[in-house]
């Protein structure tokens, strides 16, 4: 059944229907402004899309915006070395000694910008706000690893937990959640779409903010941010081109058309009001609510896509959001 939480602030909505927008967040409008600024008197040569330039885009803001992330009980690094011998860098970040949760989080980034260390801040409050021991990692990025290298990884991981649990030396009785961002939740949606829930690490709960979640890019509120509200359709096209290369149509793989089962878990779907792909959010909402799966949307409709990755610059809103992740996370120990 559909479930909807009341909002956490004034400032959140529990719709995706942006018909009536509120302007958006003044600091983001000056820094939105600034941006494209900046980007309009560059020489070509200096905006050319790359995978390095996207890589240290990312990683900029995310180190100008995001502060160093909270001290905690503990912060161990590890390695799960794959069937295809790659080895797969994991960071575990444990607030308490004892957690009862473990949160698997997938980074975004387009599956071709992103990693442990750029997001360890964002991992760190988490951590923190949640009270659950957080497992990064670093899956293979595109292009160099295109599709399906890096939801490989993934499953991988979500399927050999237990034994990445004990050698962090924690319970496997934890109670599993994925919580992931952009093209990262591409990715955890769909495997919560096609992975048996008998495997070790299905979730209990799936959290999904800004998801990507249609590789066909037909959604209004595409065409309506399509440029100048940092994440563009330009770019996003890009990131596929590389992340596909011919491997794999665009309907296949997303998971708006993927058949939603009995046993996917319940999910919180977090967006922006001027996100491209703020409607993606919305109508996978509709469809998890239509088949009859337990389902929250919250959209924060001042915010832009990656606003995570802006926190100085609405530091209230962040907070708001890592509360949400936290009380929606939390109801899982509540319902075993």
């Amino acid at each position: 059944m559909s479930q909807q939480l009341p909002p956490v602030t004034s400032a959140s909505l529990d719709v995706f229907d942006a018909t009536h927008l509120q302007p958006l967040h003044p600091n983001l409008e000056r820094w939105r402004v600034q941006f494209n600024q900046l980007l309009a008197s560059l020489p070509p040569e200096k905006i050319a899309a790359t995978p390095i330039s996207a890589r240290q885009a990312l990683a900029g803001i995310t180190a100008r915006f995001v502060t160093q992330g909270p001290a905690l009980f503990r912060v161990a690094d590890g390695e799960l070395t794959s069937d295809n011998n790659k080895v797969l860098p994991l960071r575990l970040y444990q607030p308490v000694e004892q957690p009862k949760t473990l949160m698997l989080f997938v980074h975004g980034g387009g599956h071709m910008a992103g990693s442990i260390e750029v997001y360890d801040p964002i991992c760190r409050r988490l951590a923190k706000a949640s009270g659950c021991a957080v497992l990064a990692m670093d899956y293979p990025l595109a292009p160099e690893n295109p599709w399906p290298a890096g939801i490989e990884s993934v499953a991988e991981l979500m399927q050999r937990l237990p034994e990445v649990i004990q050698s962090f030396d924690l319970s496997i009785t934890l109670t599993i959640s994925i919580v992931a961002d952009s093209g990262g939740a591409a990715m955890a949606a769909t495997l919560c779409l096609q992975q048996p829930k008998n495997i070790a690490g299905y979730p209990e709960s799936l959290v999904l903010i800004y998801p990507s979640l249609d590789y066909r890019m037909q959604s209004d509120s595409i065409q309506q941010f399509s440029e100048g509200y940092f994440l563009t359709e330009e770019r996003m096209r890009w990131y596929f081109d590389q992340y596909l290369q011919g491997k794999a149509e665009p309907l296949s793989i997303s998971p708006q058309e993927m058949p939603v089962p009995k046993s996917f878990p319940r999910t919180l779907i977090m967006s922006a009001g001027y996100d491209p792909l703020r409607d993606e959010a919305g109508f996978f909402f509709e469809k998890l609510k239509h088949a009859d799966i337990s389902v929250t949307g919250i959209c924060y409709p001042q915010m832009l896509h990656a606003f995570f990755n802006l926190e100085s610059l609405v530091p209230e809103v962040c907070d708001d959001a890592y509360n949400a992740i936290s009380r929606f996370v939390a109801a899982d120990l509540t319902n075993r």
